[in-house]
Parts: C-alpha cells; sequence; structure tokens
C-alpha cells in the first residue's frame, strides 16, 4: 500500500516502481545479476559487489517486496570484526549480515527511487567503510552507530 498525502480535498497515491520494473532496471546496470525468485511484488536477486579497485569481492542477496521494501545481504561468507569491537557497525542484523544502508523513517530511500541508482551504489559505500573500519574500528560511513565518532 503506498503512501498517501491530503492536498486540498483530494488524496493522491504514490505507488512506486513496480518489482518488474525495479529489476528490469538492475539487469539493464547489472547484467551479471542471478536472479534467485520472482514473481508478482517480489523478487530476490545475488549478485558480486566490488567496493574499491583494492577491495574484495562480495556475494550479496538483495529481496524486494512492495510490501516489506529492500533487505540487503552479505552471504556466503562471515564478515570479520574490527579487532577493537564486538559487533558489525550500521547493521540491523550482526548474525544475518543484514545490512542498513539508508533510514526508512527519514524517507531515504522509497519505492518511487530505483534500487539501481541508489541501494546497490549504497552497499558498495558500505562495503568501502567497512573495509576501512577492519582497520581501527571507527565507522566513517554515518549513520546512527555508536562506532561514530562524529
Amino acid at each position: 500500500m503506498g503512501s498517501s498525502f491530503i492536498k486540498g480535498k483530494r488524496s493522491i497515491t504514490r505507488k512506486g516502481f513496480s518489482a518488474k520494473t525495479q529489476l528490469e532496471k538492475i539487469l539493464e546496470f547489472f547484467p551479471t545479476v542471478n536472479i534467485l525468485r520472482s514473481g508478482g511484488n517480489f523478487f530476490e536477486i545475488e549478485m558480486k559487489v566490488k567496493p574499491s579497485f583494492l577491495g574484495k569481492d562480495y556475494d550479496i542477496k538483495l529481496t524486494f517486496d512492495r510490501q516489506k521494501g529492500v533487505q540487503v545481504y552479505v552471504i556466503n561468507e562471515v564478515l570479520r570484526v574490527a579487532r577493537n569491537r564486538s559487533k558489525l557497525p550500521h547493521v540491523y542484523s550482526h548474525n544475518e549480515q543484514r545490512l542498513c544502508l539508508y533510514s526508512p523513517s527519514k524517507g531515504e530511500w522509497t519505492k518511487e527511487k530505483l534500487i539501481a541508482s541508489t541501494i546497490i551504489p549504497w552497499i558498495s559505500k558500505w562495503l568501502f567503510f567497512y573495509e576501512i573500519w577492519l582497520i581501527d574500528g571507527e565507522w566513517l560511513g554515518g549513520g546512527h552507530d555508536e562506532y561514530s565518532l562524529k
């Protein structure tokens, strides 16, 4: 269900991009994506993301559901924790390695934005800051994490 805005006496509903359109745009920009499941208002894909020339390749699983939004996981490896920390920075789940890429309450990502031009670049950015974080445990990627010194 899209969000509604009241303007005068009429209600305008924002529906956003369909799962089909989101997936088509992802494949347009990232043709090597592996589609695991797709149908209706849902899809699940896997892809490799390399955050920098010197960085490593990470296997990523991304799910999109029109009702639940986007969820992103690092898969096929256990992310290391900086030696002076006890858990991963800026994640929804340490054990699932579900990345926190944006704040839903701030409207940083909505269904009216393309995953290919927002979420996927943000994955790369998160991984870039993660690799820097491993050096000294300071999270430079912003957000609301307790590892940020800002």
